[in-house]
């Protein structure tokens, strides 16, 4: 689909054009600046949306069903949560670092060397129950994304606070207390999510591959990913120490994008390209 890549290329130097607007805006607070960069987002986000179900009725499917596939589905959500978490909370920090995450992950689908007109090998294969299952992995990933950033926001909000620091960066983020309440409950059904997923991923994988499916190097990853978010949660229960929390909900969601990314390579049913 050539025509398809070249609308991806122009919504990239669209989120790129507004990058540096809303970069910009970030150093020098200029009010017409984020207007502009929020609206150039909003017009690309619509196109973007618009590509993603062109494809899906293209290709008959919803193109969620490969690692790339999942890339250009992740770049959509963040953009679209980006928007709206800017229309809620009028933070542009924030909104900057969902456009630069969904530009990162929308340039590595773009220029990858597939393209969404091959035929999935699996295809034949292919049942509701494997669907769903890569859905709701895709949410919690979006959810641990937003834990992680919240967490980082914490952890900042935290040192002003500890230090007295009421600059430019203190009233450019919200509050300590927000960024708290939404890193722990996004951890919380991030997990949750991935705890669903993970299952039904275990159900349809022995259905198709047997129980050598246990022995898969992503499926032990990825329960030892629910593992540490379910003992960092059990922590947090017990100290209530969010700032301790927090710091480790980054390494954790670290952890989480290398088992996501590169662990899939090594998975002997997970596809990447295929």
């Amino acid at each position: 689909m050539d025509i398809m890549f070249r609308i991806h290329e122009l919504i990239l130097l669209i989120y790129l054009v507004s990058l540096s607007v809303a970069a910009y805006d970030l150093v020098f607070r200029n009010r017409v600046a984020r207007k502009v960069s929020f609206y150039m987002t909003a017009a690309a986000g619509v196109l973007h949306v618009s590509s993603f179900i062109f494809i899906a009725w293209n290709i008959g499917r919803i193109p969620v069903m490969t690692t790339y596939e999942g890339m250009f589905a992740l770049s959509m959500i963040l953009v679209i949560i980006g928007i709206v978490h800017y229309r809620l909370t009028d933070s542009e920090m924030t909104f900057f670092v969902y456009l630069f995450s969904s530009f990162i992950l929308l340039s590595i689908f773009t220029f990858a060397p597939v393209s969404f007109d091959r035929v999935v090998q699996v295809s034949s294969i292919m049942s509701e129950l494997l669907l769903v299952h890569i859905s709701l992995a895709l949410i919690a990933y979006v959810l641990f994304f937003v834990s992680a950033l919240h967490a980082v926001i914490y952890i900042i909000q935290y040192g002003n606070l500890k230090k007295k620091r009421f600059n430019r960066l203190f009233f450019s983020l919200f509050s300590i207390e927000t960024a708290q309440k939404v890193m722990v409950r996004t951890a919380f059904f991030g997990a949750a999510f991935l705890l669903v997923s993970t299952m039904l991923g275990m159900q349809w994988g022995v259905r198709i591959n047997g129980m050598s499916i246990f022995y898969d190097i992503k499926v032990l990853c990825t329960i030892l990913v629910l593992l540490f978010y379910a003992a960092i949660l059990g922590r947090l229960k017990m100290t209530g120490n969010a700032h301790e929390f927090a710091k480790l909900n980054i390494i954790v969601f670290i952890i989480c994008m290398l088992n996501y990314f590169f662990v899939t390579q090594l998975s002997s049913f997970h596809f990447w390209n295929d």
